[in-house]
């Protein structure tokens, strides 16, 4: 079930995607005897045979579709070690929800103990010196020690490459051994503190990532029974056990309300859209939401002053719209009228930030990477218009 609190355009955008939403057939694993984990780069990265012909199981998905630059490397010399390997993914942005989601996604092998013993690859395409403690813990939980985590550096040959599906593809699919995963995951978790209702707050982050205007919305939901909880202010395997007998979850759009993965069925998450721009991360919330059998409550937030996206450096602002309101109708919630409107030291703020950031600076940055982006598409082939993308960013 999936309930909208926004305006028609809005829900408009959203329903049509959440229509092409689905759930893939179960995944596999297959094998690639003296198989070779390719690491070029920015050329790429990716899994090839003995003959060097290309593993397409080891593609990157990304929103339904596959694709990703494969390498060419230089076929002699290349080192070997003597050991059965894991596939598991390239190190991308550093950030907890892209890994979980689009790196994770072939983690559900680990449900078989022979494969919790193998080598896991993770190939190094941008250079990261380490990779982060939540990646260790992630994986420990499913089994894998930490001594066997392999950040790989250059193209290597394995005795044996297993290669498992993508279990899961950001806002496309989703299978039931991704969702099992989490179970596994959980399984291995001991409980802490029990909340039913819980809100994700995001007033514990530093200011570039502050939502103003969140700590009064925050305090209608706790006078409502839920309990505020700051996600980076507690160890991983801690906020993965209060999401364990948590029914409802709350919180601004964003990788914290992600922790949905690891709630049980039945349950609800409340997401507030905090951007005036159509897009946000909705549709991953969604498909998050669905392969848990989750319902999904999107509600409109945003009042600011320069419409942003989703994803944007400008600073962001919430309060009680019209549409929040209804919600809390809707579901009885209690509040004021003083709950209402937003502090005037709050806009104050919020405006005194806007006029910080160099709106200038920002519509260019946004004209040069339009431009950029268009012209690409004048070039025939992948790599050249990485490569171009790369060069003109360089340039411009």
């Amino acid at each position: 079930m999936t309930k909208i609190y926004a305006d028609s355009k809005y829900k408009k955008y959203l329903t049509n995607i959440i229509k092409r939403h689905y759930k893939e057939s179960e995944p596999m694993i297959q094998c690639v005897p003296n198989g070779i984990i390719a690491n070029e780069h920015i050329k790429g990265y990716g899994v090839f045979d003995k003959d060097f012909n290309f593993v397409k199981s080891s593609t990157q998905n990304h929103k339904g579709r596959k694709g990703q630059f494969i390498p060419k490397f230089d076929h002699n010399n290349i080192p070997y070690i003597d050991a059965d390997a894991i596939y598991l993914c390239h190190c991308g942005k550093n950030n907890f929800g892209h890994f979980i989601l689009e790196h994770l996604n072939r983690g559900w092998c680990f449900s078989q103990k022979k494969y919790q013993e193998m080598k896991v690859v993770i190939v190094n395409e941008i250079g990261c010196e380490k990779i982060n403690d939540y990646i260790f813990v992630l994986l420990g939980l499913l089994g894998v020690k930490k001594e066997n985590i392999i950040l790989l550096n250059e193209t290597t040959r394995f005795r044996n490459v297993y290669v498992p599906d993508a279990a899961f593809d950001i806002s496309a699919y989703y299978t039931n051994a991704y969702k099992n995963m989490f179970d596994v995951i959980l399984d291995n978790v001991k409980d802490t503190k029990k909340y039913e209702k819980i809100y994700l707050s995001r007033c514990a982050m530093p200011m570039d990532r502050h939502t103003y205007g969140e700590e009064k919305v925050q305090k209608i939901f706790e006078k409502n029974g839920f309990t505020i909880i700051y996600p980076e202010t507690l160890p991983l395997k801690e906020q993965i056990s209060l999401m364990k007998n948590c029914k409802v979850l709350a919180g601004c759009a964003g990788t914290a309300l992600h922790l949905a993965l690891f709630m049980k069925p039945g349950g609800t998450v409340i997401q507030i859209k905090r951007n005036k721009k159509i897009v946000d991360n909705a549709d991953t919330q969604h498909l998050i939401n669905m392969l848990r059998g989750l319902k999904s409550v999107f509600i409109a937030g945003a009042c600011e002053i320069i419409k942003t996206d989703h994803w944007d450096t400008i600073p962001q602002i919430i309060g009680v719209t019209e549409y929040m309101r209804s919600f809390f109708d809707d579901n009885k919630f209690k509040y004021s009228k003083k709950d209402l409107t937003i502090d005037e030291n709050v806009w104050q703020d919020y405006k005194s930030a806007l006029g910080n950031t160099d709106n200038k600076k920002q519509f260019l940055s946004g004209l040069k990477k339009a431009f950029i982006h268009y012209s690409s598409c004048l070039l025939p082939t992948r790599m050249l218009r990485k490569k171009y993308r790369h060069f003109m960013q360089e340039k411009l």
